[in-house]
């Protein structure tokens, strides 16, 4: 069933996962419409059942877009199994089994892929853009950047940074669907063949050393020409001082508020003086 012109209708159904997106059920209508091709050839041959089986796929589904591709896969390869029942007591312990892959494998899939793609990935490329641009001579802390044109060799360099998280999206969505298909619920289907916490660890390390060169180049650009006097210590000394109070606050577990009211005091304080 899962040859090559299957897997590439449901790769390019997929985008379209959250089209008729709703409140109510959510993704339901999108997973339906890609898995049309899939289950019309797969009961081909007994039309009457179709109706039955799209409405199982109509049912509450919701997860992370590009993750999805796990959760076709695997459901495909579930409903093989479905259509295959020889009695009615093995056909509804085949559709528990696909309505708990359904429902876990979703979960699982939503909570790698906020974290990967939303929280890491699209931060990362972002910063990775405006670093590229920084390293060509675009100066985004200049007033004048805004009534002068961007350099077509500087937006194509920057706007090439934004092809990390593209391929790496194209790469889950295509490759997911084989995986998800080839795999069982010991590996999650096929999940666990990554290891998601230490892609997610590795380029959070690296955005977070992207930024800091963005805060220095900053603070520099900005400070290079400026005469510091005690004002400007003392400030600067309580900024460094309430953010190492406030990692200690955490590891107390001490609400953050009575932090933020001893700042705002403090602060007030200071600027008055």
């Amino acid at each position: 069933m899962m040859n090559f012109s299957m897997h590439l209708r449901l790769f390019l159904r997929s985008f379209f996962l959250q089209t008729g997106w709703n409140y109510v059920k959510f993704q339901n209508l999108g997973l339906t419409y890609i898995m049309m091709p899939f289950l019309t050839r797969l009961y081909a041959q007994d039309k009457e059942a179709l109706p039955a089986v799209t409405t199982r796929y109509l049912d509450t589904f919701n997860t992370q877009p590009v993750m999805a591709s796990f959760c076709i896969g695997a459901l495909a390869k579930k409903e093989e199994a479905v259509a295959q029942a020889k009695s009615v007591t093995d056909f509804k312990e085949r559709v528990a089994e696909w309505i708990g892959a359904r429902r876990g494998l979703s979960i699982t899939a939503a909570s790698i892929g906020d974290r990967l793609f939303w929280g890491t990935l699209k931060p990362l490329t972002l910063l990775l853009a405006i670093f590229i641009w920084l390293c060509l001579g675009v100066n985004f802390f200049e007033i004048e950047l805004l009534e002068n044109p961007l350099p077509l060799d500087a937006f194509c360099a920057g706007a090439a940074a934004f092809f990390v998280y593209n391929s790496v999206a194209l790469f889950v969505r295509w490759e997911g669907i084989t995986i998800g298909y080839n795999s069982d619920e010991k590996t999650c289907f096929g999940l666990t063949k990554f290891d998601w916490n230490k892609t997610i660890y590795n380029a959070k390390r690296l955005g977070m050393v992207l930024a800091a060169g963005l805060m220095l180049f900053g603070v520099y650009y900005y400070f290079k020409n400026l005469a510091l006097d005690l004002h400007f210590i003392t400030r600067a000394i309580l900024v460094l001082f309430f953010v190492i109070i406030s990692f200690l606050t955490r590891k107390l577990k001490v609400p953050n508020m009575y932090l933020y009211l001893a700042a705002v005091i403090i602060f007030n304080i200071a600027c008055y003086l």
